[in-house]
């Protein structure tokens, strides 16, 4: 396997999940849904280290907040989590409760 991509061999649902529970269990909650939407959980993996790494930009709070919204309208995607990322900040610290 290329230097490259040898880092996706190590990569399994357990390992992702155990990573986005050391953020919150709605982070977790997250990452177990995306794996489980898509057919395969490999074709997930992307999206999960996507939304792992929104905890380098976002502090955990508001990444387990803006992960409650995007489980709870059922939409288990990095670019869902995002795009509610920017909305949370806009919209007041009352808002979607």
């Amino acid at each position: 396997m290329p230097a490259n991509h040898q880092f996706m061999g190590d990569i399994n649902p357990d390992r992702l999940i155990e990573w986005a529970s050391k953020i919150g269990p709605q982070t977790a909650n997250l990452v177990k849904a995306t794996l489980q939407s898509r057919p395969f959980p490999e074709q997930a993996y992307r999206s999960c280290l996507g939304i792992l790494s929104l905890a380098k930009k976002y502090n955990h709070p508001l990444l387990e907040q803006a992960c409650q919204a995007v489980f709870e309208a059922k939409e288990f995607s990095y670019k869902a989590l995002a795009e509610e990322l920017i909305y949370l900040p806009k919209a007041g610290p009352y808002s979607r409760c």
